[in-house]
C-alpha cells in the first residue's frame, strides 16, 4: 500500500505504474483519495518503507511527465499542475 493518492494528483487509471527497486510494477485495484495498492510479484525483495517513484527516475527507470499524460489522456502540464499543495517539494 503506497500513502498518496487522487488527493496528491494521481489519477484514477487502470493502467497506472510505479517504480520500486528500480522496476516498473502495475496499480492494482482503485486509486483511493490517500493511497493505492501494487502488484510486487517482480520485486521479490520489496520490503516495507522502499521508495516508491510515482513520477521521476529509479534506477535506469523513469516515468515522466509526458508519459502519464498519455496514460491519463491529457498534457504534461496538467499532469504537473494537479500535483497537489500536499505533496512536499524540494526546490534544487
Amino acid at each position: 500500500t503506497v500513502s498518496a493518492g487522487y488527493a496528491d494528483g494521481y489519477r484514477r487509471h487502470s493502467n497506472n505504474e510505479v517504480l520500486v527497486g528500480g522496476k516498473r510494477v502495475p496499480v492494482v485495484g482503485r486509486v483511493c483519495m490517500d493511497y493505492f495498492m501494487v502488484n510486487l510479484d517482480s520485486v521479490s525483495d520489496a520490503s516495507v518503507g522502499d521508495e516508491v517513484v510515482m513520477l521521476g527516475r529509479q534506477g535506469s527507470e523513469r516515468i515522466t511527465a509526458e508519459e502519464l499524460a498519455i496514460t491519463w489522456n491529457t498534457i504534461n502540464y496538467e499532469v504537473l499542475c494537479g500535483i497537489s499543495a500536499r505533496v512536499i517539494r524540494k526546490y534544487v
